[in-house]
């Protein structure tokens, strides 16, 4: 074989060795894309159904009022004030702040019993955050004689971000919002047998084809508050506890990531 030959064949072996490697690499790397798209896929499936495109959540921009660490000195946690006269209002489980997906401990077996909504216990008269950027799709009057105002990206969305229990709502249907800006007060729900103190629940609503869930909101948390926010939930877990002398109201170990029991959608 001639030189000239010979340097053909070697070119030619080498390309048969990039074509192959490029081959593999491009098999890996449509496997990880497939991969990808099954866990998108998945995942939506998790939260009640795929959404329309262009249909994802939003961030919280917001969790509905200002909370932050525990102060011995003040017993309070931003807004959140420790007393022990106001935790009956969490309706006798003595919950200053209710996670989503808690089980209710009346019915311990039954996994269709767990909270939709976190729900927290407030002074009357603090004032109530829109939880995301977007519009105002609808303000409803509630058995309990306050409201519940909705926002969405849109009034066609699948994705509804509520603010439940609202006294003297300032927005209107059809007003933008940004997240953090007031939208109105803690309720007075409940108020009479606790005296100085009501209640507000925030949740995300998905409308799918099949029913409308739930779905945890602290999981949709803007990446810019959502580490801060995660120390926050966990302090004022413990904070409680303490404070309480319970020491079993929430087991953080066991909880998705902090404020959701269960990251699984819960009806209601």
């Amino acid at each position: 074989m001639s030189k000239k030959q010979a340097g053909l064949a070697h070119l030619g072996l080498v390309l048969v060795v990039v074509l192959a490697v490029t081959g593999v690499a491009l098999a890996g790397w449509q496997v990880r894309t497939l991969q990808h798209n099954a866990n998108r896929s998945a995942a939506g499936m998790r939260h009640g159904g795929t959404a329309a495109q262009g249909d994802q959540p939003l961030l919280l921009k917001s969790i509905g009022f200002n909370l932050d660490y525990y102060d011995p000195a003040t017993n309070h946690a931003g807004d959140m004030v420790f007393t022990h006269e106001d935790h009956d209002l969490s309706g006798g489980f003595h919950l200053i702040f209710a996670d989503f997906g808690t089980q209710d401990p009346r019915s311990p077996g039954d996994t269709s019993k767990r909270n939709p909504q976190p729900t927290f216990v407030l002074p009357l008269g603090t004032k109530v955050h829109s939880l995301v950027d977007g519009v105002v799709v609808n303000i409803k009057d509630l058995y309990s004689g306050d409201q519940t105002i909705w926002v969405a990206s849109s009034a066609d969305s699948k994705y509804i971000y509520e603010t439940e229990h609202i006294n003297k709502p300032v927005v209107k249907k059809g007003d933008r919002v940004k997240g953090g800006q007031v939208i109105g007060e803690v309720s007075s729900h409940d108020s009479q047998y606790h005296p100085g103190f009501g209640i507000v629940e925030i949740g995300i609503l998905h409308s799918s084809s099949a029913q409308a869930q739930h779905i945890c909101p602290f999981h949709y948390l803007d990446p810019s508050i959502k580490a801060e926010m995660g120390k926050k939930i966990l302090n004022v877990h413990q904070a409680w506890m303490a404070y309480t002398g319970l020491p079993n109201l929430y087991d953080d170990a066991a909880a998705a990531e902090p404020g959701c029991s269960v990251l699984n959608p819960v009806n209601g």
